[in-house]
C-alpha cells in the first residue's frame, strides 16, 4: 500500500471538503506532525530549569540551597504524572490534553515570576505547589504530542518520527538558553518566568489548534509527514546550538549566534501559524474541537473506502500489560536512565569548573543527538537488530558516561564529554521505550500504559536518583554547598550512578530474554495436517527431481 501511495497508507486517494486534491489533504495530516514538532519545542521545563533556578536565591535571599532542591523535586514530579493525561488522551483525545498542559504551563510560570517578586518573601511551600503545577503542564503537552505521534505513523517509520518529535523536545533547551542570550540585560529579563510562561503558553495553544489522530484506516509515513525538512530543521539547529557551545562571537554585545538561533525560532512559529491558519481555512470551526481528522470523500463524492493498514490495531488491554514481566523490567531501566539524566540536567549549574549556559548547550546537543539517531537507526535495522537492543547499547553508553564523570571531576573537558554521553543516552529512552511500548502491547491503550510507566519510572527516578541522592550525599559528605565538599558530594553522586546504571544493563538484558520467550510461546505454530500435507510435496517434488 505505501508503495502505490508513498503519503498516505491509504487505498484511495481522498478529496478534500475544501478543495486541493489528495495532496492538500497529506498536507493536512503532516500538519499533525509539524504542530506535534513544535509543540514539544516550547515543553523546556525539565531542561532550563538549570539556568532559571540560578535566578532564585538572587531574586529572594531567603531561599537556602535546600528550598531550590525541593522547588526542582517538585517540579520533576510533576512533570513525570503522566497517567492521568494519558487516560484522558485515550478517552477524549488530544486536544483537551494539549488545552490543559498550555494552561497549566501559562498559569504556573506567571504565578512563579509573581511569587518571587513579592516583597514580604515567598512562602517555600506555595514555591513548591506552583513548581509542582510548571512541570505538570509539560507532561501534559508531551504526551499530546507524543502519543499523537506514535498512534499516526506506520510501524517501519514511527521510530524516526517519534525521535525527531522528541529531538525538538532535547533541543528546546538549546533553544530558550539562546532566547535568554538575547534578553540578558533587557526589561524583560527581571519577568524571565514570566515571558516563559506567555511564550510556551501561547505557541502551545497555536499547536492544540493544528494536531489531530489520523482517521480510522490511515497512517502516516515520513515521507507524507514531509519528515526530511523536520530532519533538516533540527540539524541546523543541533550545529546553531553546538557552535555556539565552542564558540560565541559578539557584535555590539550581542550573541551573534544567540540572535541567529532566536530568529530562526520566530520563522519557524510563523511557519506554524500559517499551517493552523491554513487548516482553519479549510476546515473551519472543527479545528477547535475535533481531534480526529475528519474522513474525506473521494473524487466523486461518494464516501471514501479505507483500507485496513498494516500494524498493532488492538493489541494488549491495560491489565494485560501489566501483567507482562517485560513491562516492570523495562520500567526499571526506564526509571534508572531518566533518575540519572535528571539528576545531571539538575546538577549542571551546581558542577564546579565548567560555564552553566555552555553545559546546557552540549546536554541539549546530546539529547538531540540521542531522541534521534537511535530512533533513525532502529527503523532502518529493525530486521537486524529490534529496539530492546538499542535500548541495551544506550544503558551501556549510561554506564560509560558516568565513568567518564567520575575520572574527568578536574577536567572541564572531560565533564563536558560526559555531561554529553549522559544527555545522549537519556535522551534514547525517551524515544526508544514509547515505540516498544506501541510494537508489543499495541495502540489503543498506550496512552494509559505509556501514561503509567513514565509517572512511575519518572517519578521514582526524580525521588530516588535526585532528591534522595542529593540528601545521602547531604548527610554523608555535606555540606554540599561549601566549595571545599562540592567535589567530594559529585563523587559519592557519580559512583551511585554507575553502580545503578550497571544493574539497568543486567535488567535491560533480561528484557531482551524475557521477549524472546514471550515471542516464541505467542509465535503460531503449523497445524499437523498442513506439516503433512507439506512434506508429501516435497517428497513428490524431490521424486520428480531424481
Amino acid at each position: 500500500v505505501s508503495a502505490r501511495e508513498p503519503l498516505l497508507a491509504q487505498h484511495r486517494p481522498m478529496a478534500p471538503t475544501g478543495g486541493g486534491g489528495p495532496d492538500a489533504v497529506a498536507f493536512d495530516h503532516a500538519t499533525s506532525f509539524w504542530s506535534a514538532l513544535i509543540m514539544l519545542s516550547c515543553t523546556c521545563t525539565l531542561f532550563v530549569v538549570a539556568q532559571w533556578t540560578t535566578h532564585l536565591r538572587a531574586w529572594q535571599h531567603s531561599l537556602s540551597a535546600d528550598d531550590v532542591v525541593s522547588i526542582i523535586t517538585f517540579l520533576d514530579i510533576g512533570a513525570f504524572l503522566a497517567f492521568v493525561p494519558g487516560v484522558l488522551y485515550d478517552a477524549l483525545g488530544c486536544k483537551i490534553v494539549g488545552y490543559v498542559g498550555a494552561l497549566l504551563s501559562l498559569g504556573g510560570y506567571v504565578c512563579m515570576d509573581q511569587l518571587l517578586k513579592s516583597d514580604g518573601g515567598a512562602n517555600v511551600a506555595l514555591l513548591c505547589f506552583v513548581g509542582f503545577v510548571i512541570g505538570h503542564g509539560s507532561i501534559w503537552l508531551v504526551v499530546c504530542a507524543l502519543n499523537t505521534v506514535t498512534n499516526n505513523f506506520e510501524k517501519q517509520d514511527r521510530g524516526r518520527a517519534v525521535g525527531l518529535v522528541m529531538t525538538t523536545f532535547g533541543l528546546s533547551a538549546g533553544i530558550y538558553s539562546s532566547l535568554f542570550r538575547v534578553i540578558e540585560g533587557t526589561s524583560i529579563e527581571p519577568n524571565l518566568l514570566g515571558f516563559l510562561g506567555i511564550s510556551m503558553g501561547s505557541i502551545s495553544l497555536v499547536c492544540v489548534l493544528g494536531i489531530a489522530k489520523m482517521p480510522p484506516g490511515h497512517l502516516l509515513t515520513a515521507r507524507g509527514a514531509r519528515a526530511t525538512h523536520a530532519l533538516g530543521l533540527c540539524i541546523l539547529a543541533l550545529v546553531l546550538i553546538t557552535l555556539r557551545a565552542l564558540w560565541t562571537p559578539q557584535v555590539h554585545g550581542l550573541d551573534v549566534i544567540a540572535v541567529v538561533m532566536a530568529v530562526l525560532y520566530v520563522l519557524v512559529l510563523a511557519f506554524q501559524a500559517f499551517l493552523v491558519v491554513r487548516l482553519f481555512l479549510r476546515r473551519g470551526w472543527s479545528i477547535f474541537f475535533q481531534h480526529t481528522m475528519l474522513e474525506e470523500a473521494s473524487a466523486d463524492g461518494t464516501p471514501g473506502a479505507l483500507t485496513a493498514v498494516s500494524g498493532e490495531v488492538d493489541g494488549s488491554t491495560f491489565s494485560e500489560a501489566l501483567r507482562a514481566v517485560e513491562y516492570w523490567l523495562l520500567l526499571f531501566v526506564f526509571l534508572i536512565g531518566i533518575g540519572i539524566g535528571q539528576n545531571m540536567v539538575n546538577s549542571i549549574g551546581n558542577i564546579p569548573g565548567i560555564d552553566v549556559a555552555t553545559g546546557v548547550a552540549i546536554f541539549a546537543a546530546g539529547n538531540a543527538v540521542g531522541r534521534f539517531v537511535p530512533g533513525y537507526l532502529s527503523d532502518l535495522l529493525f530486521r537486524h537488530l529490534d529496539r530492546m537492543g538499542f535500548i541495551i547499547i544506550a544503558t551501556a553508553l549510561l554506564c560509560v558516561s558516568q565513568v567518564v564523570m567520575l575520572v574527568s571531576q578536574q577536567n572541564p573537558i572531560g565533564i563536558y564529554v560526559g555531561i554529553f554521553l549522559t544527555a545522549a543516552a537519556f535522551g534514547s529512552y525517551w524515544v526508544l521505550v514509547p515505540a516498544v511500548e506501541a510494537e508489543w502491547f499495541g495502540r489503543l491503550h498506550f496512552g494509559k500504559i505509556h501514561g503509567l510507566m513514565l509517572f512511575l519510572a519518572g517519578d521514582g527516578g526524580v525521588v530516588a536518583l535526585y532528591k534522595g541522592l542529593a540528601s545521602f550525599a547531604e548527610s554523608t559528605r555535606g555540606p554540599c554547598d561549601a566549595s571545599s565538599r562540592v567535589a567530594g558530594c559529585f563523587e559519592l553522586k557519580w559512583l551511585v550512578c554507575l553502580a545503578l546504571s550497571g544493574i539497568a544493563m543486567l535488567a535491560a538484558v533480561a528484557v531482551r530474554f524475557q521477549r524472546g520467550r514471550v515471542q516464541c510461546r505467542e509465535s503460531p505454530r503449523p497445524h499437523p495436517s498442513s506439516m503433512t500435507t507439506f512434506l508429501r510435496t516435497s517428497v513428490s517434488i524431490e521424486a520428480e527431481g531424481h
